[in-house]
């Protein structure tokens, strides 16, 4: 098997600060986190510069696997993006913590509240590395 890895890096950056701010936005300004947090029964996490760096190194890696993806399977048009970023999703993301919930024993709201914010970022970073190479 033959990968190409000529991605956009520029791409990739904008994608990854692109999922930090939705991430800010979701969990933060429209109250997610909050309700999340009561829903586990923990307090409301205070997210600082390290908890940023990480979100930031965790959506450079996720948005260059799905960029090396759309390349790959030569998507080019926003339809193309759309299904990448569902499908990547719920291959991965949404099964994973399923997983975590069920053998955790955390509410499944909990998991509604995060798969949301994850099928989000993930359509919106295929979106950014289709598009824009």
């Amino acid at each position: 098997m033959t990968l190409s890895f000529a991605v956009s890096y520029v791409a990739v950056i904008a994608g990854a600060i692109a999922a930090v701010a939705i991430g800010a936005l979701y969990y933060g300004a429209l109250g997610f986190g909050e309700r999340a947090s009561r829903m586990r029964g923990a307090s409301e996490p205070r997210p600082g510069p390290r908890s940023l760096a990480i979100g930031l190194a965790v959506g450079l890696v996720n948005a260059w696997i799905i960029a090396v993806l759309a390349l790959n399977l030569h998507a080019s048009s926003i339809g193309d993006a759309i299904l990448l970023g569902v499908l990547v999703w719920f291959g991965f993301g949404a099964t994973f913590k399923a997983a975590q919930v069920a053998f955790e024993g955390r509410p499944w709201s909990v998991w509604g509240i995060q798969a949301v914010h994850d099928l989000v970022v993930e359509v919106v970073l295929a979106a950014i590395v289709t598009l824009w190479r």
